[in-house]
């Protein structure tokens, strides 16, 4: 009993002000890093572990925001798949033996472009490749036909 009546006052009451305004104008976006970075850009000297601790004891805490879902056109095996003719051995004995292709995604400013590469397992050479706006058949077929212009009588495993 006799400490609580001769406790000291909080040397930190005014910081735990000022840290409920920041976190309040950014919608408690902000950790206890950022919240100690404008705390000292406003001229308020603390250490950013007591910042840290102030932020604990009073609940203070960081609202994440929700990441977005990627999108996934997958629904399943449409018809049984094949036989896996390469059996996970991507190297081959001499050029158009085995050729490997795939999709990728790339985010750019506001939209999304999908590239797919055709690439030779001999050298690992990039045999053709298409660009488009969407993953479709159209650019599966736009890429093996560009690839089937290098061909030289040979008929490679894809």
């Amino acid at each position: 009993m006799l400490k609580r009546l001769f406790k000291k006052p909080d040397k930190y009451a005014h910081i735990r002000g000022r840290i409920h305004e920041i976190a309040e104008e950014n919608f408690f976006t902000y950790g206890s890093l950022r919240i100690w970075l404008v705390l000292i850009t406003k001229g308020i000297r603390v250490s950013e572990k007591v910042v840290r601790r102030l932020m604990k004891e009073e609940l203070i805490e960081v609202r994440y925001a929700r990441r977005k879902r990627r999108y996934s056109s997958y629904i399943g095996e449409i018809t049984p798949a094949c036989s896996n003719i390469v059996n996970n051995n991507f190297h081959a004995d001499s050029p158009n033996k085995i050729w490997l292709t795939d999709i990728t995604e790339f985010s750019v400013k506001e939209s999304k472009l999908y590239l797919s590469p055709m690439i030779d397992c001999f050298d690992g050479k990039v045999v053709s490749y298409a660009l488009s706006n969407h993953p479709d058949q159209c650019l599966v077929d736009e890429m093996l036909e560009s690839s089937s212009t290098t061909l030289e009588n040979v008929i490679p495993f894809v």
